[in-house]
């Protein structure tokens, strides 16, 4: 996300000021923006303190980072799902279910999203076995 040019209080003051009669024309001169910006910082921190806007803005941040992660993250997964797909046999993705079940105490349902194998396959008996 981009860094505004203007601090949180020098925002609050613009629109403390048109509360209090300035012109919005005047204001939006003196700071060099437009009106349109003028009135997109007003719905946005109208009635704010300055405290209040750095926590806002704050919170923001760490949500635009954690969706950045939380990106990065679903990326990864399918990647790896990828690689399953590609180099494992349903035998090894069978004992990966199995591992991932015995091991963290998941479901077959989860596991077997997570191995990228459907349910059915899974419980389908080896025919390996019978010839």
């Amino acid at each position: 996300m981009r860094k505004s040019r203007y601090s949180e209080e020098q925002i609050t003051s613009a629109i403390k000021a048109s509360e209090c009669g300035v012109k919005v024309k005047e204001i939006c001169d003196e700071l060099g923006i437009s009106e349109a910006t003028f009135y997109s910082w007003k719905k946005k921190y109208s009635g704010l303190s300055s405290e209040e806007g750095r926590k806002i803005k704050a919170l923001e941040e760490k949500v635009q980072s954690l969706l950045r992660e939380l990106q990065s993250l679903n990326d990864d997964k399918e990647m790896l799902q990828s690689v399953l797909k590609t180099f494992f046999t349903t035998d090894d993705k069978r004992q990966a279910v199995n591992f991932l079940q015995n091991t963290y105490d998941i479901g077959t349902r989860r596991s077997c999203r997570l191995v990228a194998i459907s349910r059915s396959v899974y419980h389908y008996p080896d025919q390996v076995d019978k010839q």
